[in-house]
């Protein structure tokens, strides 16, 4: 369960990352405070971008409670200065994915939809960023539980990729990764798995074993393995996640924690309950710091659902781990 890395290199490469993000909002800010001519940066005086900026940069540490009054002030600001429809998409679409975050899934599907809308009004039907936005909105409806427009959704958006790119360009991972999400949340692990080892070569050729995004997608494989009863397969590969995810965002950081679940339940179906519940512990504590109360009560209650409900049922297990996920990231 320990980390192979040490805690100094682990904050160090941390504090290197956040020095980076800052770096560049601090360029932004200064951007604009030569534009409007003020001595300090304000932010009645910031335009859209800038608060979308600001608001992405604590969106990529899971700081949501932070992100989120800059997001909400940008989609404000957009709608009464009359900013162009594709700025006002942009605001939209970003604050969905931040509530998608928070687990505020009503109110992302109805910005997310607004924002595509406004996208295909602005560019066309068939653009690559609307095929992006396609993606987001399907994991909302995944989210939801309404997997038929979330296929629906990545149907429509695999097309227009496919429009400009071919089906082993590095740019189609994400794609892959995403119709398999929807493939285990339906039972079908089989074409599931047909679709990360397709989605698995890409990404290990474009990012390379060591990279963060390869070890988050990885995360899903092991859920997928362990679904199927592959724990020992599982097991390796979460443990390699786990070591990863650590060593960027810290060992105690709530976007560790779908990976701390999925070892969680590796560990109980092998019959190793205490450190299970050490895992759901950590898993639970990372949630309750991170400030989001309405997602920590989620997982909470997933939690316990682990606990009681039999592990040796598939559809059982396939319940619970995809509401985890849901519930953490």
């Amino acid at each position: 369960m320990k980390c192979s890395n040490s805690s100094n290199e682990a904050s160090r490469v941390i504090y290197e990352r956040k020095n980076h993000f800052l770096v560049l909002t601090l360029i932004v800010l200064l951007v604009e405070s030569i534009a409007w001519g003020l001595p300090q940066p304000n932010r009645k005086n910031l335009s859209c971008k800038t608060l979308r900026s600001m608001a992405r940069v604590y969106m990529a540490y899971g700081e949501y409670t932070k992100a989120q009054p800059l997001a909400e002030q940008a989609l404000i600001f957009a709608k009464e200065r009359g900013e162009p429809d594709f700025e006002l998409a942009m605001c939209l679409i970003d604050l969905a994915t931040l509530y998608k975050s928070q687990g505020k899934l009503l109110e992302a599907e109805d910005f997310c939809e607004q924002g595509l809308k406004l996208q295909e009004k602005v560019l066309y039907k068939s653009h690559p960023y609307v095929a992006y936005t396609l993606r987001t909105l399907a994991s909302i409806y995944l989210d939801l539980g309404d997997y038929d427009k979330a296929s629906s959704a990545m149907d429509k958006a695999m097309a227009i990729m496919l429009e400009s790119h071919t089906e082993n360009d590095k740019s189609l991972a994400p794609f892959w990764v995403d119709i398999a999400s929807i493939l285990v949340a339906k039972g079908d692990y089989q074409k599931a798995e047909s679709y990360y080892d397709k989605a698995m070569k890409l990404i290990n050729a474009s990012y390379g074993p060591d990279h963060l995004y390869t070890a988050n997608v990885l995360s899903s494989v092991a859920k997928l393995y362990t679904l199927q009863g592959k724990q020992d397969e599982a097991e390796k590969i979460i443990d390699r996640t786990i070591a990863k995810q650590e060593k960027i965002y810290g060992q105690g950081h709530h976007l560790v924690a779908p990976s701390w679940l999925i070892k969680a339940m590796i560990c109980r179906a092998k019959g190793n309950n205490t450190d299970s519940e050490e895992l759901f512990k950590k898993a639970l504590d990372s949630v309750r710091k991170s400030g989001n109360m309405a997602l920590f009560t989620k997982l909470e209650k997933n939690v316990e659902e682990i606990r009681t409900n039999n592990q040796s049922t598939s559809r059982s297990v396939a319940k619970v781990v995809n509401k985890n996920s849901k519930a953490t990231r």
